[in-house]
């Protein structure tokens, strides 16, 4: 395995998403395009792009209990490996319509001159719960305490300019360490324990339920760093392009009211996530059963979505700050 040592990769990325962004719309299928194509019923197939986490069971019990239905929505949920950041090139040429990402891809495509908005608020960060969603996870041999002590170490995230990267290198600000001796490498979620246990990184973003499988070696969490940068009120967000948003407006709409409806239920029945994990995520049964969810909450706050602009120019991952109002669709 290749783990990732620059931002060779997500730049790259960014660079397709933008090549990509001036071709013929299509879909997964090969169809015309997701967004005006009709499923049986009538329903607007959509295609909604995700990365390996817990959302997808949380989507996944929306779906079932006919949220999206209700909206006139034949929502497909499209999960890739690794990060949002690599579906880009599927929303740019229309292939997805919509996509779970961190508010730091929206607003990174934004400064290099693509139309990306933020149409909905998804998870966030339960502030009594440490591994409800993503942290920084180490073996149980290491002497990292917290986030100070990772100064000088190897860390995993997700994806390389991330909300990992910048809420990592906060948290350890904050703490009393230098953010710029933090060596950061790009790993998914999944890869994190195996490498963790053997010994390629000192320290691992995680979300669950993969921290867990962290915890249940006997590591621990030394960082919950979302909740520690205040990053926490839309750590989740979903995302669209403007051609989806200006172009087809009745969709947006709708598919914001089925989020509206949907997300504080799934916040009140964590055990139906739960018991949707193993299918859709191909979890353990047994840790399925112990995982902690994030809040899900479909607001966008515009002084959250602020404090991430300012976190990637503060670290070096923009150069421009985003146009926040600019970025954020208003219903």
């Amino acid at each position: 395995m290749n783990i990732k040592t620059t931002r060779a990769a997500a730049v790259g990325a960014m660079a397709l998403t933008l090549t990509l962004s001036g071709c013929a719309a299509g879909s997964v299928d090969g169809s015309a395009s997701t967004a005006a194509a009709s499923g049986s019923a009538g329903l607007t197939k959509v295609n909604y792009g995700m990365f390996p986490s817990n959302t997808v069971a949380a989507l996944q019990v929306a779906i079932d209990k006919g949220y999206f239905e209700k909206q006139g929505i034949d929502l497909k949920l499209v999960v890739g490996a690794g990060s949002s950041a690599a579906q880009l090139p599927a929303l740019a040429t229309g292939e997805l319509d919509f996509m779970l990402a961190s508010p730091v891809t929206a607003l990174t495509a934004a400064t290099q001159g693509l139309d990306v908005r933020i149409v909905d608020g998804v998870t966030q960060n339960d502030p009594k719960i440490v591994e409800d969603s993503t942290a920084v996870v180490v073996g149980a041999s290491s002497g990292i305490k917290s986030a100070r002590d990772l100064e000088g170490k190897k860390v995993s995230v997700n994806a390389l300019g991330s909300i990992g990267e910048i809420g990592i290198r906060e948290a350890v600000a904050k703490d009393g360490g230098d953010p710029k001796k933090v060596t950061f490498v790009q790993l998914s979620f999944p890869e994190v324990a195996a490498q963790i246990e053997a010994g390629q990184i000192d320290a691992g973003m995680a979300g669950s339920p993969f921290m867990q499988q962290v915890v249940a070696k006997g590591g621990r969490v030394v960082s919950d760093f979302i909740h520690d940068t205040g990053l926490g009120e839309n750590e989740l967000v979903t995302i669209s392009s403007g051609k989806v948003v200006d172009g087809n407006a009745d969709l947006v709409k709708r598919f914001h009211t089925a989020m509206k409806e949907a997300l504080p239920f799934l916040t009140a029945n964590n055990d139906l996530i739960r018991s949707a994990m193993p299918a859709a995520l191909g979890t353990d049964p047994a840790a399925a059963a112990k995982a902690q969810l994030s809040l899900y909450n479909a607001d966008v706050s515009k002084e959250t979505i602020q404090l991430f602009a300012d976190l990637l120019v503060k670290y070096g991952i923009v150069s421009t700050k985003p146009d926040v109002d600019k970025v954020i669709w208003k219903p």
